[in-house]
């Protein structure tokens, strides 16, 4: 059951991360949205939005969890 649980976790982590930047990006759901891509929130909204979905997916799991986290 360990790996199953491990499943559901990754994928929660990673739309949790999705949501966050897509809230930073795109105001979606409940934010202001639309900052510019060269600050440090924006910079901070692509790498959330961008390493959530390779999470999701299971592309190189490991570095994107480091990159993000850090």
């Amino acid at each position: 059951m360990s790996p199953r649980l491990l499943s559901v976790l990754r994928i929660v982590a990673a739309f949790t991360y999705m949501a966050h930047g897509t809230q930073k990006l795109f105001g979606f759901p409940g934010g202001t949205g639309h900052v510019a891509y060269v600050s440090l929130s924006g910079l901070a909204g692509v790498i959330e939005t961008v390493g959530g979905l390779c999470i999701l997916l299971g592309l190189f799991t490991r570095p994107v969890a480091v990159i993000t986290a850090g």
